[in-house]
């Protein structure tokens, strides 16, 4: 009969140990690389999401761009006619009248009201320009200030 080595229990639990200890370690660095995934596929989503809603953003300024150019054209286009038609008809005047005095009257006249109305439709330009400018961004400064929060938020924490 062969005698069979006696192994002590203080060497058993040593070996036991050996391998626990790394067994241990993997399960922490696996459980790691886990939640380490899970945050990146998190903020993939995230990012993703922000993305979509940039584009969004961009698309809807870019369509309220236009809207407003066309609308703005419209305007000027109407302006321009209605202006040509005003001084043809004074040049109608103009052209019938029967002294240099009343063509110079009436000259001064459409000088004056010209002005005028030149000062008026700028106005009206200027206001539906900046009332275009203000709401063709924002769309997108809304969606910059929601990222510039939200990131602000993530570096806080």
């Amino acid at each position: 009969m062969t005698a069979q080595k006696k192994v002590e229990p203080k060497a058993a639990a040593k070996a036991t140990e050996s391998v626990e200890t790394p067994v241990a370690v993997g399960q922490e660095q696996v459980a790691a690389a886990v939640k380490a995934g899970t945050e990146v596929f998190k903020n993939y989503e995230e990012v993703i999401a922000l993305n979509k809603d940039n584009v969004e953003a961009v698309v809807k300024a870019n369509t309220l761009f236009v809207n407003g150019v066309q609308d703005l054209n419209k305007e000027i286009f109407a302006m321009a006619q209605a202006t040509l038609e005003e001084n043809a008809e004074m040049t109608k005047k103009v052209l019938s009248c029967t002294s240099f005095q009343d063509a110079v009257a009436i000259q001064n006249d459409l000088v004056k009201a010209n002005y005028e109305k030149a000062m008026t439709e700028s106005r009206k330009i200027t206001d539906m320009t900046v009332k275009l400018a203000e709401g063709a961004t924002a769309p997108i400064t809304k969606q910059v200030n929601l990222a510039v929060e939200k990131f602000t938020k993530e570096l806080a924490a």
